[in-house]
């Protein structure tokens, strides 16, 4: 039986709560965005970690808009979102530059690899390496 108003005995489940946390994130973007398939992913996968369908600690309808629950939630959701999508473009736009770097002809881990495996090495005239 239930002893006060419904906002107070009944809350929000996991859905509603995932909808109102991409409300309140609210995501606009500015200018051309080459990941944005990736970036949407990483948003909804993100969300589905957080605010998994079986977590149901939100409080009732009161608490939650009370208490800032939906606040809270959306600053962890936005800093994980932010660090994977960092990584995204690390790997995309960085590891490429670095391999270049490391592994051309002349590059630190090419004479490394050359030096221990003989491989790319002037067997001929080693005096011109």
């Amino acid at each position: 039986m239930m002893d006060g108003p419904w906002y107070e005995c009944v809350g929000p489940c996991a859905g509603e709560v995932r909808k109102d946390v991409l409300n309140h994130i609210n995501i606009v973007q500015v200018g051309v965005d080459l990941y944005k398939k990736e970036k949407d992913k990483i948003i909804q996968d993100v969300i589905m970690e957080v605010i998994p369908d079986s977590r149901n600690d939100f409080g009732s309808w009161r608490g939650y808009s009370t208490f800032g629950v939906k606040t809270e939630i959306a600053k962890i959701v936005i800093g994980k979102v932010r660090m994977r999508y960092s990584i995204l473009i690390l790997k995309r736009e960085f590891t490429p530059y670095i391999m270049h770097y490391l592994y051309k002809p002349g590059g630190m881990r090419f004479n490394e690899i050359a030096n221990s495996t003989m491989v790319g090495r002037n067997l001929e005239n080693p005096e011109e390496e």
